[in-house]
């Protein structure tokens, strides 16, 4: 009897957990600290003791390969607490199929599930119903996000923009922008006016091999990769976008005037035959 008194007066012990899926929203959006505030307040007011609040950084929610995640439904199962507080629905996952499965698996656990924004506990028939509501509506809103997302990548590649994708030997991102290497572009300047003297794809890269010039990926240089480099209209200052070259918000590293220069006469083609490369191989 003084076991089971003393288990109905304890406070319920909860537990936390916070995701944001990428930096800018922490910074622009529902952060991981406001995401706490929201945790704290909520189990100050309902009088719980709040252990350990799980902080999932940089995970989207659309994925369940999640180590904090984890080690929260591990410690469920270990019983270390009673409930699971999230800021929203949303944080918990982004598919409703997701989201019943990991609740489930804290129910299993005797665990409670509350999501503080939505006011929804999931202990109760109605609660049940608003969580299965409000996780399709978190599921449509994940999905209308990443399609604005595509589409405004869409827009500022069409604009020449920098989208994230591979940049080539010369250019480097920092916060965001495309710079340029300038050590590094001092030696496609020089390729782009050996190529434009007639100099063949062997020569060129035995030269820069005998002289100790690294390749992006700090390797030796080939044929091919000499090819790829002063055929590349990235050093003109253009971005590719649907198949077309259009003006880039990148520095150029060589003249329009050079670049023809480089890639007519008997250069392109033939003194690619010549070194043995197959047509599409990449080294």
């Amino acid at each position: 009897m003084g076991e089971e008194a003393d288990a109905r007066d304890r406070a319920a012990r909860a537990a936390g957990y916070v995701r944001v899926s990428q930096e800018r929203n922490a910074r622009n959006g529902y952060g991981l600290d406001a995401q706490e505030t929201d945790i704290l307040r909520h189990v100050e007011y309902m009088q719980w003791e709040l252990g350990e609040i799980y902080r999932e950084e940089g995970v989207s929610g659309y994925t369940r390969d999640r180590p904090e995640l984890e080690r929260m439904l591990a410690d469920a199962r270990a019983g270390r607490f009673d409930v699971a507080v999230f800021p929203s629905i949303d944080r918990i996952a982004r598919s409703v199929k997701d989201t019943i499965e990991i609740e489930a698996s804290l129910r299993a656990c005797g665990v409670s599930v509350v999501f503080v924004r939505e006011g929804i506990d999931t202990s109760t028939p109605i609660g049940e119903f608003f969580r299965n509501v409000m996780s399709s509506i978190a599921e449509f809103e994940g999905h209308l996000m990443h399609e604005r997302m595509f589409k405004g990548l869409r827009v500022k590649a069409s604009q020449g923009g920098w989208t994230g994708t591979w940049l080539p030997y010369g250019y480097e991102a920092v916060e965001g922008d495309v710079v340029v290497i300038q050590e590094e572009a001092a030696v496609v300047r020089k390729v782009f006016k050996w190529k434009a003297r007639g100099r063949s794809l062997r020569w060129m890269a035995a030269k820069l091999n005998a002289d100790g010039v690294p390749t992006q990926h700090r390797k030796r240089w080939h044929p091919s990769t000499v090819w790829d480099l002063y055929r590349n209209r990235f050093y003109t200052g253009r971005s590719k976008f649907d198949g077309t070259w259009v003006r880039g918000e990148h520095r150029a590293i060589v003249s329009d005037e050079l670049f023809r220069r480089a890639n007519t006469g008997n250069g392109g083609e033939r003194n690619l035959r010549r070194s043995g490369r197959r047509r599409g191989r990449r080294r």
